[in-house]
């Protein structure tokens, strides 16, 4: 309407009509494009097969008590879950049954899935837990690796799109910022450096896959996020003993503060990934 009209005002007809244009991108960065997302969807495959195989022999491990090595793989299996995270948790219905923490249990809900199996293999210190029969640990193993390869069987067949990439990387950061960084995750075996680690490595990946299409577009957020990733990275690495990283509640405030002020630092220009290839 002009100022100061009343009814109706002017009206118009109008029909959209298709440009015949490509939207999004084309020629040289889509097929780097459809390379990056092949590539990540092999990535998956190859992490949901390891996680399988890690399972099952973490599953004859508990079920026949043998809890120190039972203990030992737990966190080195759990990493290729945590690399894929975004991925297995897009499907709702095995996500709760397999890496459900017991501050998220509803009321009524069945308890199953890895941190079940954590909290009975590392029993809280004043006494609260009653140790799972061999029978329970039975029945928790065997939903364990069925649910693991109805996961395979899933992520078999899956592709992804460049934007499913660059948002599952950031979503990977924001894992470590809400839950890995808190001691949240692995609250009773404080192998949550494990996690943090493995959740960096998938972030990475998507990062690796798509940087050649993000060359193309933007150079300085490639370079940008090389440094980060590596400032990141070697934080980490400070972290390492023989059998992997260092127990969670023995690192100091000051060595917490200073992983969760890296991984925002990469977090922020990690934000820009998806649009700057996509866009």
């Amino acid at each position: 309407c002009k100022p100061g009209m009343v009814g109706d005002g002017i009206r118009a007809a109008f029909t959209v009509t298709d440009s015949g244009k490509e939207v999004g991108p084309t020629g040289a960065r889509a097929e780097l494009l459809d390379t990056a997302t092949t590539q990540y969807a092999a990535y998956v495959k190859d992490q949901s097969e390891q996680l399988l195989t890690a399972t099952r022999e973490f599953a004859v491990l508990y079920t026949a008590g043998d809890d120190d090595a039972a203990r030992a793989l737990y966190p080195n299996a759990r990493m290729h879950w945590e690399r894929i995270e975004p991925v297995a948790e897009s499907f709702g219905d095995l996500d709760p049954r397999l890496d459900l923490r017991e501050a998220d249990l509803e009321e009524g809900q069945e308890w199953t899935g890895w941190h079940a199996i954590e909290k009975d293999l590392w029993p809280p210190a004043d006494g609260s837990a009653v140790a799972l029969s061999a029978e329970r640990r039975v029945e928790l193993a065997d939903l364990l690796v069925a649910d693991t390869e109805e996961l395979v069987s899933r992520v078999r067949d899956l592709t992804f799109t460049a934007d499913q990439l660059g948002n599952g990387a950031k979503e990977l950061l924001d894992e470590v910022a809400t839950g890995k960084v808190t001691g949240e995750e692995e609250i009773w075996s404080h192998t949550d450096l494990w996690d943090f680690q493995a959740n960096v490595d998938g972030a990475r990946i998507a990062f690796e896959d798509l940087r050649p299409a993000l060359e193309t577009t933007d150079a300085e957020l490639a370079t940008t996020l090389e440094e980060r990733f590596s400032g990141l990275q070697r934080l980490l690495d400070q972290h390492r003993t023989a059998d992997g990283f260092t127990r969670y509640d023995e690192l100091t405030q000051a060595q917490i503060k200073e992983l969760s002020d890296a991984v925002n630092a990469l977090s922020e220009p990690l934000s820009e990934l998806t649009a700057a290839v996509v866009l």
